[in-house]
């Protein structure tokens, strides 16, 4: 099977308010503000986890500050019931991985950072543990796994200016719900979910994506294609009817966007090399924005701040318009593979923003499905095979 795209913008995205929290010249800030989404690792809900996405740590006042610590507390009903704990070179390498980001993808994909609002227009970066006045840190994609209720975390950094200790806080809603809209799986019959939203797929990474699917069909050789897989018609998803996931109104169409047949692996091209080329692909299409990324798309309100995508589709296929009102389980236009893609798949995802890329992901829950593979009903995990009824 060749590689499908782990992510239709690469592997970035965020957005939502800001949270802050200030102490003597020291600012932390987490986005999103209010919530984060657990995702279930096992059946039911007792194995969870979480990614905390991006904080900032800014330092306001008018002399340098040195990180002493990072402290995250999962909590339950008011109590601290797990601990991590960053500090010494620890806290200095988290600070040093978020600087990695340089300005030029901070600003291609401000999305990813609240469109500014978590880091300022032209933050200056600090690599490490000590912040010179007016400069800031990024810690990025801190993750945890636990098994029974954790309904909060708080984040405290703490420094030290001059030998004086300070400190900021901030403390965030952890929810365990998925969507509110009934939901059917949005194409019918048996389907390979190559990505879902657990920790080991590239979509968790990107706050739009982070529950999204990657959704493919395989044959009876385990190959999502037939021959060398050197036309899009070779592939056993190409042309299925992509069908609307739950009641709800079209807020946008896309159907203008072509397909490159180049995207496709050669049958003698190493996976690095492929890897290098769709590299370079990719962010000539992060340069067109949005419609570029998600290819044709079909973009539906729920009417209770749930949005959902439906993107790659094949060129020409839209059925819908703008406005129109569908009903579950509607053919809304066909699988393809265009915008961001390395083979014919449906990206599927819903965000509390009408937007592919300015909003924050939602856990998904469909009432068809069966998981032939799972030991019971559980949430979709990437590598499932997926049954609708």
């Amino acid at each position: 099977m060749k590689p499908i795209a782990t992510a239709f913008l690469g592997a970035l995205a965020l957005t939502a308010a800001a949270a802050r929290a200030e102490a003597a010249g020291l600012e932390l800030k987490a986005c999103p503000a209010e919530a984060l989404h657990a995702y279930p690792l096992a059946p039911g809900t007792r194995f969870q986890s979480l990614v905390v996405p991006n904080l900032g740590i800014a330092n306001r006042g008018g002399e340098p500050v040195r990180l002493t610590a990072l402290t995250f507390e999962l909590m339950d009903k008011g109590e601290v019931v797990d601990t991590r704990r960053l500090a010494g070179e620890a806290l200095a390498a988290a600070v040093r991985g978020g600087a990695s980001a340089q300005l030029g993808a901070l600003q291609m994909f401000a999305f990813q950072f609240c469109d500014g609002r978590l880091l300022g227009e032209k933050p200056t970066l600090a690599t490490g543990a000590d912040l010179a006045a007016g400069a800031q840190g990024l810690v990025t994609n801190q993750t945890f796994a636990w098994k029974g209720s954790r309904d909060a975390v708080r984040i405290t950094i703490a420094a030290e200016r001059a030998g004086r200790p300070e400190q900021a806080q901030v403390t965030l809603a952890v929810r365990a719900d998925t969507v509110k809209t009934p939901m059917v799986f949005p194409l019918a019959g048996r389907w390979f979910v190559a990505v879902a939203g657990t920790p080991h797929g590239g979509h968790r990474w990107a706050l739009p994506e982070a529950f999204a699917y990657d959704i493919a069909r395989v044959g009876g050789d385990d190959k999502t294609y037939r021959g060398q897989g050197l036309k899009f018609a070779d592939y056993f998803a190409y042309g299925a009817p992509v069908l609307a996931a739950g009641d709800g109104v079209v807020r946008e169409v896309v159907d203008d966007q072509p397909e490159d047949p180049t995207i496709l692996r050669r049958p003698d091209e190493s996976f690095d090399a492929y890897g290098e080329r769709m590299g370079k692909l990719q962010m000539t299409l992060l340069k067109k924005g949005e419609r570029a990324i998600g290819g044709n798309s079909v973009l539906i309100d729920h009417g209770n701040g749930e949005y959902s995508l439906y993107a790659h589709l094949k060129p020409g296929s839209v059925t819908v318009k703008a406005g129109e009102r569908v009903k579950a389980g509607q053919p809304i236009g066909k699988l393809g593979a265009s915008g961001n893609a390395t083979e014919p798949h449906l990206h599927f995802q819903v965000c509390d923003r009408p937007s592919p890329l300015h909003c924050a992901g939602v856990p998904l829950a469909f009432s068809n499905v069966e998981l032939p593979y799972a030991d019971g009903p559980r949430a979709i995990q990437g590598g499932d095979i997926v049954v609708t009824k």
